[in-house]
């Protein structure tokens, strides 16, 4: 892989969780988790049925985590 590009995913993660609140970065978090999940599934380019069921379960978890952290958010009138 280009280092250029993991460089530049470093500096993207580095920035996504500069200055954000305590939920924002269970987000992020739970975000990271799918993607590694879904990573992890496609290395042989096919997804057993534990691989789907893993990646679902972290799917719901970010899911959760997301509905969770909308529903808290107070507008103001």
């Amino acid at each position: 892989m280009n280092p250029f590009i993991l460089l530049n995913l470093a500096i993207t993660f580095m920035q996504l969780n500069m200055g954000q609140t305590a939920e924002g970065k269970k987000i992020i978090k739970e975000a990271m988790d799918v993607v590694q999940s879904l990573g992890n599934a496609m290395k042989d380019k096919k997804i057993t049925m534990e691989e789907k069921k893993a990646l679902v379960k972290e799917l719901k978890e970010f899911s959760k985590t997301t509905i969770k952290v909308l529903d808290d958010i107070i507008i103001p009138e």
